[in-house]
């Protein structure tokens, strides 16, 4: 076996032990990054020096810079309480209380945090109070909705970190992604919403507060994807933007804001940061990216069973995100195109990657909202199967058709 490919999975390997064994993310891909080049025969210092490098390139401290700022507007508008007033103002509009118990986790989607789930699982079950829903379904409910915009929301460290791996602008994963988001949510409404008991809503006898308050809620994200998407605005000036607009309307506290801003710059987000830029730099500075390729064509797998099924492994294992991203997407853009990406394809290797971390039974979210919710394992994957089997065969489609 080259020594290249026998590097490439001993790094891999041991990112997914680590990881098990709880080990920070980013220190994990450190130590992955530095088996790749130790494996082929590369000097200790040659190594240290290529992962200084890959730490402070000008991409890895931009990308940072983006994952502060987004990370600081969701903790912001979460202390504020802007899911507050939109979850308030829907209860007063809808009476089918179905269509609120979705659509409180898929606003608390818009911001992106670690066990973010559990932003909004106290509101569903609260919500469903009056209703007879299960524990797995109200489980699925909170986890499946609050996931619906990874594929798509320029606030997910993972959409901004997938654009700038295939050199793409996040706008692109928007246009091309946008058809597995109505997937999942279609699959999610289909295969469980549509049978929960939630009970009713006793609506407002006047719409104009419900309204209202539902507008105060979405404005901020509203704003941001409108700059980003539309406008073609840097990501990092849109959202410094909503947030001087959000300190002058509501005046938080100074320890708030920094606060907010504190939490872009923890450490599990840093080292995150620089472990899949190192990650990424290795795999290109000891020609692994290079010998993946002829192992693939020598195995004769089809191109897009391979593009499938390498990130949802590592999704399935790792139940990251960031961490199915920056192990396959390096290794698969011969396989997408090459300088000349096809989103398509792209596409199909994000839905899968992310059905495979949806289907994690290591997935943060999935884990402390069923320790949460009291459900079984058993009655949580009889739901997540059949849904996460839609979005494949939808993003499956696109590409063969």
């Amino acid at each position: 076996m080259e020594r290249e490919i026998l590097s490439l999975i001993l790094s891999v390997v041991l990112i997914v032990l680590l990881v098990r064994f709880r080990v920070d993310l980013g220190i994990s891909m450190l130590a992955g990054a530095a088996t790749l080049a130790l494996v082929v025969g590369r000097a200790p210092l040659w190594t240290l020096a290529e992962l200084g490098r890959a730490a402070i390139a000008p991409d890895t401290l931009l990308l940072l810079a983006r994952i502060i700022t987004i990370m600081a507007l969701s903790a912001l508008a979460g202390k504020l309480g802007y899911l507050d007033r939109f979850a308030s103002g829907l209860r007063a509009l809808i009476s089918d209380n179905r269509i609120v118990i979705a659509l409180i986790p898929a606003f608390g989607g818009m911001l992106p945090m670690p066990g973010g789930t559990m932003l909004t699982a106290p509101m569903v079950e609260s919500a469903v109070s009056t209703g007879h829903a299960t524990p797995e379904q109200k489980l699925f409910v909170s986890y499946w909705f609050r996931h619906v915009w990874e594929y798509i929301w320029p606030l997910y460290p993972g959409v901004v970190v997938g654009a700038a791996l295939v050199n793409r602008p996040v706008s692109d994963f928007f246009l091309y992604n946008w058809p597995i988001t109505l997937a999942a949510i279609a699959s999610g409404a289909f295969f469980v919403l549509r049978r929960v008991d939630a009970g009713r809503n006793q609506r407002a006898k006047s719409a104009n507060g419900g309204w209202k308050d539902i507008l105060v809620g979405v404005w901020p994200f509203g704003v941001v994807v409108a700059g980003v998407l539309i406008l073609k605005i840097e990501l990092i000036l849109v959202i410094l933007a909503v947030i001087a607009v959000l300190v002058i309307l509501e005046r938080p506290s100074c320890t708030d804001i920094w606060r907010a801003f504190r939490r872009g710059t923890e450490f599990q987000i840093v080292t995150l940061i620089v472990g899949v830029a190192a990650y990424q730099h290795l795999l290109g500075a000891v020609s692994v990216v290079d010998a993946v390729p002829p192992l693939l064509i020598r195995m004769n797998l089809p191109e897009v069973v391979v593009i499938a099924a390498v990130p949802m492994i590592i999704g399935l294992i790792t139940g990251v995100t960031l961490a199915f991203i920056a192990v396959s997407f390096p290794l698969l853009i011969p396989l997408m195109g090459g300088p000349d990406i096809n989103m398509e394809r792209v596409m199909l290797g994000f839905a899968s990657g992310f059905v495979g971390c949806l289907l994690s039974p290591v997935h943060l979210c999935l884990v402390i909202t069923r320790e949460y919710f009291g459900a079984s394992w058993g009655g949580i994957y009889r739901m997540l199967l059949p849904a996460c089997a839609a979005i494949m065969v939808v993003a499956a489609l696109i590409v063969l058709l």
